[in-house]
């Protein structure tokens, strides 16, 4: 416990007196001192001021006037990458079809690294490994290298262990949607659409071509309120789309949406740490919490 406040006065006192030092030791440089007792005498005062908060720090702690508490805050930070789609894993795992319409997994530190083949429209499952539709609507797996499966989809969706699709067929307010069942085969659902993304229960929730949103409870389709041009759903279940303004709106729940942290894209995919969108300008934009950490002192 000590030794975590000793680290926090650390940090303050680092950010506090940084400036006053650099002031005092560019200042006393102007006077012809030896440098070595200069640096020596501005370490002693600096150590000093150090223990002495410290000590001011342990005081506050063991009276219980140290408070610790943890800042959250959520920011749009943009992964320097462009695409035209984007999937996310349950695990956090990006990937998006890119500008150039190959394939690119986001490595971390804002690098990307590119993958063997292209494609139109991208998913990802539970092993951190996507699924794609191609320009030819063919249906394609990566597990170290391309497989391809039976079938042809125009959007493709995972969740809940379950991959779904549009298809091919069409139909009224949209195209046919199907669910894999494993082994090449496919169960085609009720209904139509254009957009898909699959919740953590495996069922589907999509856009039609009028832009209305539905869910899928594994029976019947409910239609949702507002109104969307992609849809994402995350593997906590939260349900994010984008308007037909481009905006950016999180599902609270009934009828309610909100666009509390702004934004606006093209197309979206969620993961456990939030949404990930393609931007209006095709940039990859990526919605995280930044963590930060203050303390405050109760005057008794």
């Amino acid at each position: 416990r000590i030794l975590g406040i000793s680290l926090i006065a650390l940090l303050l006192f680092t950010a506090y007196s940084q400036n006053e030092f650099e002031e005092e030791l560019e200042a006393e440089t102007e006077m012809e001192t030896e440098s070595e007792s200069l640096s020596e005498s501005l370490r002693d005062k600096y150590v000093e001021k150090l223990f002495g908060l410290l000590n001011d720090l342990i005081k506050c702690h063991q009276s219980g006037a140290f408070k610790p508490q943890k800042a959250t805050k959520k920011k749009w930070h943009f992964l320097k990458g462009w695409g035209n789609d984007v999937g996310v894993s349950p695990y956090g795992s990006i990937w998006v079809i890119g500008t150039d319409w190959r394939v690119h997994k986001y490595v971390g530190r804002q690098r990307w690294r590119r993958i063997s083949g292209g494609g139109k429209r991208i998913t990802v499952d539970h092993h951190n490994f996507p699924w794609l539709t191609n320009h030819a609507h063919h249906i394609y797996q990566y597990h170290r290298r391309w497989l391809r499966k039976s079938g042809a989809a125009r959007d493709i969706g995972f969740g809940g262990g379950r991959i779904w699709v549009i298809g091919m067929p069409k139909a009224h307010g949209g195209y046919g949607i199907y669910k894999y069942l494993g082994n090449n085969r496919w169960w085609r659902a009720p209904g139509a659409a254009v957009d898909i993304a699959v919740d953590p229960r495996g069922n589907p929730w999509v856009v039609n071509n009028a832009h209305h949103i539905y869910r899928f409870d594994g029976r019947r389709w409910h239609k949702m309120s507002g109104a969307a041009l992609d849809i994402g759903v995350g593997p906590k279940g939260d349900v994010w789309v984008i308007g037909t303004d481009h905006r950016i709106y999180k599902f609270l729940g009934g009828t309610r949406w909100t666009r509390k942290y702004g934004g606006a894209g093209k197309r979206i995919a969620v993961g456990p740490n939030g949404p990930v969108v393609i931007g209006t300008n095709r940039g990859v934009y990526w919605l995280h919490k930044q963590l930060n950490y203050f303390f405050s002192w109760e005057i008794k």
